[in-house]
């Protein structure tokens, strides 16, 4: 999985709900530079955790205020998965 993967399901759910997607970049803020409310936070929260198999706790959530921090937030935990995965096999 990469930045890029994290970035598309972003821009699709976002997209569905009526932004515009050149909106859509990394710098962008959820309220701010997207008009996106709780409720729209909270259901991409889920389908980012489903679609990547990652946990995003309520504190964790509160702290990804824009594009690039969920993108960061994704990619690590997945990476640190993947870390924890190896250490068992090996």
């Amino acid at each position: 999985m990469t930045e890029r993967d994290v970035l598309r399901v972003i821009e699709d759910h976002l997209v569905i709900r009526g932004v515009s997607a050149e909106r859509i970049m990394r710098g962008a803020a959820w309220k701010a530079d997207l008009g996106i409310d709780s409720l729209d936070i909270l259901t991409l929260t889920q389908e980012l955790e489903d679609t990547f198999h990652v946990k995003i706790g309520e504190e964790d959530a509160i702290e990804l205020r824009t594009v690039g921090d969920a993108v960061d937030f994704i990619v690590r935990q997945s990476d640190d998965r993947t870390a924890d995965q190896g250490a068992h096999d090996g």
